[in-house]
């Protein structure tokens, strides 16, 4: 039997056990997923427990993903060059921990759903600093876009792009959070990522610089729900938005053929996380 697992700050509401146990079904593979809640001082014995157990792979979020990456063996390149990693694959009975990063595929494929399938010469704003942030900002700057990344903690932010090879480091530009910030990062965008929780959008102040963001652009949101502060921000202005749920299940399709050797049927998946 497979066992896999979705670790996180808290992960109750998961739509991952939905997403990979259909997955299962649909490849004829005998598994189950659990979501399992943990906080940063149990993360890393958790892990090192599930992996005694035989677990196959573990999906990670908020906020683990750099502490995943730090305890792997082997990290694939863009684990090394974000610094963080959202899935853990075991092999066997072994102390081998491969860490991947699934995020900055399945953010690339929510965005082409949304018709901004080429990011390469364009401006993308990410906004956030985190372990999130961080696979969209490789994942953007390898596909040649142009970055704007807006942030709370600027240093935090610049950080994170001084991980990056040099050549994509000059298209990274780091602005921070505030009214000011955001207007100017936006100014001339193509499309927007939200990396941070959905409740950082609900101070007027967070929001305040969207007014600069061009008509019909693209905005995607990785957290999902509806009516997030952030939707209702920038509804009316005639921006192709969508929450994180397309993303969450691309990047978890992703994650499923790294760890099994088999690629789900992404619609199948998508009609499991919204049922």
């Amino acid at each position: 039997m497979i066992r896999a697992a979705v670790l996180g700050a808290d992960v109750s509401k998961s739509r991952s056990p939905a997403i990979h146990e259909a997955a299962f079904r649909a490849l004829g593979i005998d598994g189950s997923y659990v979501a399992l809640s943990v906080d940063a001082r149990g993360f890393r014995p958790l892990v090192a427990s599930l992996r005694q157990q035989g677990f196959r792979y573990l999906n990670v979020t908020i906020p683990h993903k750099n502490a995943a990456a730090a305890l792997a063996t082997s990290r694939s390149p863009a684990v090394r060059a974000a610094g963080a990693a959202n899935t853990l694959i075991f092999s066997g009975r072994s102390a081998s921990v491969r860490a991947e990063n699934t995020d900055g595929v399945g953010m690339l494929a929510a965005l082409a759903d949304l018709g901004a399938a080429r990011p390469r010469g364009r401006v993308a704003v990410v906004v956030g600093s985190g372990g999130a942030a961080a696979g969209a900002i490789e994942a953007l700057g390898r596909a040649g876009a142009r970055v704007h990344v807006v942030a709370r903690r600027p240093a935090a932010a610049r950080a994170l792009r001084d991980r990056l090879p040099a050549v994509r480091r000059r298209a990274i530009t780091v602005f921070p959070w505030n009214e000011r910030g955001l207007a100017a990062a936006l100014a001339g965008a193509d499309m927007l990522i939200s990396a941070v929780p959905a409740a950082a959008w609900e101070a007027p102040a967070a929001c305040a610089g969207l007014t600069a963001l061009p008509d019909r652009k693209a905005v995607l949101e990785m957290a999902y729900g509806a009516g997030t502060p952030l939707a209702r921000a920038v509804a009316g202005r005639g921006t192709r938005y969508a929450d994180g749920l397309g993303m969450l299940v691309h990047q978890a399709a992703h994650a499923i053929e790294l760890a099994l050797g088999k690629a789900p049927p992404v619609a199948l998946l998508l009609q499991a996380a919204r049922s």
